[in-house]
């Protein structure tokens, strides 16, 4: 087995994926960097790739993918056992590229390619939710939902794969979840909309935690209350202006960890993917700087 694994999303970003990784092995390889390439097929399966390369002794596993491939690779590292962990390189490939970005890796395919040759790396936080890993972000209540329904929004990228679906989760929205959430000492309680647990500043395409850095051994929360329609909308320009945080219905803090329960379940996102399960109660964590990224 090669010690440099490719692990690919061929289908990422609907499918505009596959001439991106071919482009990006055939310029590695003409740069003299051995490599072997392992194509995703389906959901779950850049997990067990990820989690094989770790056990097979793999140096560096290369993420060509979006964010949610990003995700299983790392929770496939995670789970594997294996105390020796592979570096992690990433060429973006997907519709918002958030952790690639709020790393600094470039968006160019080209570039992204150099960084990785260059080999420079950056040890940084993983945040884990419940059983699951996440590197950007996870949200509970309205974002989740946001989230779920921008899964669906093919053919658009970035911002607005989520903005768009976010309009008609707040004409829809009714109530909001009675939270509470203990972190670090202390104690939040109240009828919440959306409980943001993040790890890096961007997720859903947009700077939702400016200032927050992956490598500072705390997640960056946002809690927002349950607000009515017009307020709910009066957020979004506020999310683009990096200023979400200066509402009065935000509270933005930090934390190692933090213990939420809920009067009623509510889906569960992380980087971008939902979980299969919704939860009523769960249970967040910093795993500090528990994944080296070639950055």
């Amino acid at each position: 087995m090669d010690t440099n694994i490719v692990i690919a999303n061929e289908k990422a970003n609907w499918g505009s994926g596959r001439r991106r990784v071919r482009e990006a092995t055939d310029f590695l390889r003409k740069q003299g960097f051995a490599l072997s390439l392992c194509s995703a097929e389906y959901p779950g399966h850049a997990r067990t790739l990820a989690a094989t390369a770790a056990a097979q002794g793999a140096d560096m596993v290369i993420v060509m993918g979006g964010d949610g491939t990003v995700n299983e690779v790392v929770n496939g590292l995670l789970t594997s056992g294996q105390e020796r962990m592979p570096h992690i390189g990433i060429v973006p490939a997907g519709s918002s590229n958030d952790l690639s970005k709020s790393l600094g890796i470039p968006q160019h395919m080209q570039e992204a390619c150099e960084i990785i040759i260059n080999g420079r790396t950056r040890d940084i936080d993983v945040g884990q939710a419940g059983p699951h890993c996440f590197c950007s972000a996870s949200c509970l209540g309205y974002f989740a939902e946001v989230a779920a329904r921008s899964l669906r929004m093919k053919r658009l990228r970035g911002s607005l794969r989520y903005v768009i679906p976010a309009f008609s989760v707040i004409r829809e929205m009714s109530a909001g979840w009675e939270m509470t959430v203990r972190a670090d000492g202390n104690e939040f309680h109240g009828i919440y909309a959306v409980l943001l647990v993040g790890n890096a500043p961007r997720f859903g395409g947009l700077t939702m935690l400016p200032g927050a850095q992956p490598d500072d051994g705390v997640l960056d929360c946002l809690l927002i209350e349950m607000a009515s329609r017009w307020e709910a909308l009066q957020l979004i320009p506020l999310v683009y202006r990096k200023a979400l945080e200066r509402h009065k219905r935000v509270t933005r803090f930090q934390t190692t960890s933090l213990s939420v329960t809920m009067n009623r379940p509510s889906a569960l996102c992380n980087d971008g993917e939902m979980c299969l399960d919704s939860v009523q109660s769960i249970e967040y964590r910093v795993l500090p700087r528990k994944l080296r990224v070639i950055c």
